[in-house]
């Protein structure tokens, strides 16, 4: 497995190397170190030693052919052993192809539909997904793209398993209005629907909403039927970016039921930018499940390509509050 990760790295490293002269090559790099994290209880403080986090992420796009490679991996401290990296570092590797204008084949390219965008989150809903770890992208006409594929390991004839098949479409109208909608795992008894629309006909300013059946907003653990929403206002030097997750049915009982965050932005002067996120979630049906989070921080860009930043983070719940002390550094091209 490791040889074969090794072989990926060197194909995607040296392809992108012979086409570095292009403007449509990007890069990435984001080193994390939490400091110190602290969890403060009726009963007692602990201390522990943050873990390093090292984000690389590579992408290549063309007329013919788009890629990428994102790697992952932390150093931290467990007890008396020190561990560095793991298996599974790399987090995603993607390849689409097009060998003919309207046609592009896909190998774990995902493609979430747009208005299912959490901008504080930076992330989109899983579930929005389109994408297909095998998957094909016909583009008919200007604005509209139709997805269809599957994920690996799909099975045909299997007593047991189902193949998981995935499908959606996206339509952009007048560069300002999308909608579309994803459908995953359809022949399963898990599989998730989702219709999104995004609103950019202002500018500076971004709307997205969209509903999912089934989905699950994983890193705050909202299952059932979603409704998500968000808006992204840029206006001089001020950014107000503020999302929410709201689940309107599911049987996980013990799952929340809302998530909610507002990241305000604010440009000081051309190389140095002050935020202020607050977020909190909470399951309806049990009135001690809620947490706030409050992280203000700082960015200072020292060169075109190189960013620090420091932050403090504070997560506060009932009967325990988690504190850490982020700092970073960015390199991007």
């Amino acid at each position: 497995m490791i040889k074969s990760k090794k072989m990926i790295i060197t194909a995607v490293a040296a392809f992108i190397a012979s086409v570095s002269f292009a403007q449509e090559v990007t890069f990435e790099n984001k080193l994390t170190w939490g400091v110190t994290d602290i969890s403060i209880s009726e009963s007692s403080t602990d201390t522990s030693l943050s873990a390093f986090k090292n984000k690389a992420k590579s992408e290549y796009s063309s007329d013919k052919l788009d890629l990428g490679v994102e790697i992952e991996f932390t150093a931290s401290k467990n007890g008396s052993v020190f561990e560095f990296g793991s298996d599974d570092f790399i987090s995603d590797a993607f390849i689409e192809f097009r060998p003919v204008n309207a046609l592009g084949i896909g190998f774990h390219r995902s493609y979430p539909v747009a208005g299912s965008y959490l901008p504080c989150l930076e992330k989109e809903l899983d579930d929005a997904n389109m994408g297909s770890d095998f998957g094909l992208f016909v583009r008919p006409v200007e604005g509209l793209v139709v997805a269809g594929g599957l994920d690996f390991i799909s099975y045909f004839g299997h007593d047991d398993e189902k193949p998981m098949v995935n499908f959606g479409a996206e339509y952009t109208f007048a560069e300002t209005v999308a909608f579309g909608f994803a459908v995953r795992n359809v022949v399963s008894a898990d599989r998730t629907f989702g219709a999104y629309a995004s609103y950019t006909g202002i500018e500076g300013f971004t709307l997205n909403a969209g509903f999912t059946y089934n989905g699950n907003l994983e890193d705050y653990s909202v299952t059932g039927n979603l409704i998500n929403a968000a808006v992204m206002y840029n206006i001089n030097s001020f950014g107000i970016y503020a999302n929410a997750v709201l689940s309107v049915g599911g049987e996980a009982d013990e799952d929340n039921e809302l998530y909610s965050a507002v990241n305000l932005t604010y440009m000081i002067n051309d190389t140095l930018c002050a935020n202020l996120y607050g977020g909190f979630s909470s399951d309806f049906d049990n009135d001690d499940s809620w947490a706030i989070e409050v992280s203000p921080g700082i960015g200072y860009s020292f060169s075109e390509h190189n960013t620090v930043g420091a932050s403090v983070f504070a997560c506060i719940m009932k009967d325990t509050t988690m504190l850490s002390f982020p700092v970073y550094w960015k390199y991007t091209f």
